[in-house]
């Protein structure tokens, strides 16, 4: 079996250790800066989670396992342009859902709240990556600041959430989590001029 990462290319045996020599080579490229593991891709189908169940369903019949790995800076920026859509979408969504809910605060506000809070999850994902890469974007304490101030701004609406204090949760949301996605979004757009940030990734 040949176990590939780009132009490496290194012979093993077919056996109970495959996986852990797999993944210690996983291991060992992640040490290198600034390279997030992504997917395998094995005999040319790409796998992105269970990889270890997919290989142990195929044990006599895999050839050929690629280690596909991402430049963090890549990810970021991608991330960062998903981040700028959502917010887009996000915003007028954040209006109608208060509008909507003043008179009637239903199942559809409930579920409208907990798809915020997924968002929000994901963006603070965002964060932590990108604090932790070895270079971020030129404006990076700024919308690190604005990221910060999206999570305090959310944590009294998941605590009204928690009460189920309807009112105080369209106030929150009008008041406090709609003006800090706005400051967001204003931040992601600037991060997005900066194409110099892409340069120099392998």
């Amino acid at each position: 079996m040949q176990l590939i990462h780009n132009s490496e290319q290194l012979h093993i045996e077919n056996n109970e250790s495959t996986i852990n020599i797999i993944f210690k080579k996983i291991n060992e490229l992640l040490q290198q800066k600034d390279i997030v593991f992504s997917h395998l891709i094995i005999d040319g189908t790409e796998v992105y989670e269970n990889h270890e169940e997919y290989i142990k369903e195929h044990p006599n019949e895999i050839s050929e396992i690629e280690i596909a790995t991402r430049n963090i800076k890549e990810i970021i920026w991608e991330t960062m342009e998903s981040i700028h859509e959502y917010l887009q979408r996000a915003i007028p969504a954040l209006t109608k859902l208060v509008d909507d809910s003043y008179d009637n605060f239903s199942s559809k506000s409930w579920e409208g709240i907990n798809q915020l809070a997924e968002g929000m999850q994901w963006m603070m994902q965002f964060a932590s990556l990108t604090k932790s890469a070895s270079q971020q974007p030129a404006n990076w304490v700024k919308l690190e600041s604005s990221l910060k101030n999206c999570e305090n701004n959310f944590q009294p609406l998941l605590e009204a959430v928690e009460m189920q204090d309807t009112i105080l949760i369209l106030d929150i949301l009008t008041y406090e989590v709609t003006p800090a996605y706005e400051a967001l979004e204003k931040q992601i757009t600037e991060a997005l001029i900066d194409e110099e940030f892409l340069k120099n990734v392998n």
